[in-house]
């Protein structure tokens, strides 16, 4: 018999251990050395069991040797007592210092209880006496058939609780485990990552410690509401209580496995989603903006358009040079207000650039920009201001835009000074008390098909000046806008 191990086929060489063995299949090792019985145990084994592919070693060392290789897989060794140099119990030794749960058979001649009860001490798979007859390799088939199958499944396990491993403690979102009453069984390695608290700090502690106080009692209701109802799958959003994080939210997403006899516990998936709010609010602001742009420009250029449209009948009619410079003027106001958006989104208008102007020739130019139908203004006074001219002129149109749609075709405005104010007010209806701070909002209006806009650019042009606005009653009944803070300037006499 040659000292290398030799397979059935005739293949020379060391063996490998493989992760996937087949289930019909499995190679065996036999050691003994009696190279007769031998061959005698390979030839029973391979045709009590089709699947086997027994190798065989006449020398322990060339066992060694070739378990320690990598050309071909071994799923489990039988192997004598009583061999020279190494016996079998010396041999079970060196195999269970690399290969701790590979099935290992002690099929011996020389039996007693000293060698069966060391041989269980030294991790021995199964134990049998050799006997006579061929019954004895049926049934050392069998017991290596149900070894490799037991092997085989406990190395699956151990894969699977290896993959699962690596997949929590290498995942980017927090996996805990939590217990019934809302304590920390078992947290993975990322939650210093996300939420800023070791695992030593977490594991025993309360889950709600860590919730902002004004999200807890939510975050317990939504808790205890899943523990009590394991069909519920909750989905909760809450901000981070941590001294030195600040505006941190977070998701969790939580199954209930109290009832599983492995998990036992509530499994808690959480990630940090505070960009992914933060740009979810930035989207939801520039639509906002685009559809403030797009109400806004609208409702302004409504004024020098109609103008337009009005100069444009009125020439058909009569051929005049004065309808033409009406209509070149409202185009020159609606290529302006086109040109100034950033009044019509919700950010910050800034006016950086102001020059003195005549508020009287302010007002009027606005007057003839808008369709003011029968109503009548009133100017008292001719002071010098700080402005921007057309952002003054956006400001008194929709004044005098609102005081008609609210006051009627015939309605009168007045502008003037008062108290060292500027003033606009009209003898319309008015505006209740309790609508006063209200209709500064976009989009607030008393009237159906009215989208409530001129009082919004109005406040937001005298804030970007540095004004403040008040509304107060009408010396005819009707309402009355007071700006406050207007820097007047000495009327200059030629």
């Amino acid at each position: 018999m040659s000292e290398e191990i030799e397979t059935e086929t005739g293949d020379r060489g060391g063996y490998r251990f493989t992760d996937e063995p087949t289930a019909t299949s499995a190679t065996v090792l036999v050691v003994d050395d009696d190279a007769a019985l031998l061959d005698l145990t390979k030839t029973y084994l391979e045709r009590e069991r089709e699947g086997f592919e027994v190798v065989t070693a006449v020398r322990t060392d060339d066992a060694l040797q070739h378990l320690s290789g990598s050309a071909t897989s071994v799923d489990a060794v039988v192997s004598d007592y009583n061999m020279p140099g190494m016996n079998g119990l010396e041999l079970l030794t060196e195999v269970r210092e690399d290969h701790p749960d590979l099935p290992f058979i002690l099929f011996t001649g020389k039996g007693s209880e000293t060698i069966a009860s060391d041989a269980i001490s030294a991790g021995v798979t199964d134990y049998l006496q050799k006997g006579t007859g061929s019954s004895q390799y049926s049934v050392l088939a069998n017991r290596l058939g149900n070894a490799i199958e037991t092997y085989r499944v406990q190395k699956q396990l151990e894969r699977s609780e290896e993959k699962f491993t690596k997949l929590v403690e290498n995942s980017t979102d927090l996996i805990s485990i939590v217990s019934e009453d809302g304590r920390f069984e078992y947290v993975s390695p990322s939650c210093e990552q996300i939420i800023g608290y070791t695992q030593e700090e977490l594991i025993g502690d309360s889950i709600f410690n860590y919730v902002h106080p004004d999200d807890r009692q939510y975050v317990m209701e939504e808790f205890f509401e899943g523990v009590e109802h394991p069909e519920i799958t909750p989905v909760i959003e809450f901000r981070l209580d941590h001294a030195e994080r600040e505006d941190i939210i977070l998701e969790s997403r939580g199954t209930n496995l109290l009832d599983d006899d492995v998990v036992d516990g509530f499994v808690v998936n959480t990630r940090d989603i505070t960009e992914l709010k933060r740009r979810e609010q930035d989207l939801e602001q520039r639509n906002t903006q685009l559809e403030n742009i797009k109400d806004l420009i609208s409702h302004d250029i409504r004024n020098p358009l109609n103008v337009a449209q009005g100069s444009l009948d009125l020439y058909q009619e009569e051929p005049d040079q004065s309808h033409i410079d009406n209509i070149d003027q409202a185009l020159d106001r609606m290529d302006t207000l086109i040109d100034q958006t950033n009044v019509l989104a919700d950010q910050p208008l800034r006016i950086d650039d102001t020059t003195t102007v005549s508020f009287k020739n302010v007002v009027q130019s606005s007057w003839n920009m808008v369709d003011t139908k029968e109503a009548t203004l009133r100017i008292d006074g001719s002071k010098q201001i700080d402005g921007d001219p057309d952002r003054l002129q956006q400001l008194f149109e929709n004044l005098i835009s609102n005081a008609i749609t609210h006051g009627g075709p015939e309605v009168t405005c007045s502008v003037g000074t008062a108290e060292g104010s500027l003033y606009f007010e009209d003898d319309g209806a008015g505006i209740p008390e309790t609508d006063r701070e209200l209709v500064f909002e976009s989009g607030f209006t008393t009237e159906a098909g009215n989208m409530g806009l001129g009082l919004t650019i109005v406040q937001r042009i005298a804030s970007a000046h540095g004004w403040e606005l008040e509304i107060t009653d009408g010396a005819d009944g009707g309402a009355r806008v007071l700006l406050r803070g207007v820097s007047f300037r000495p009327t200059v006499v030629s």
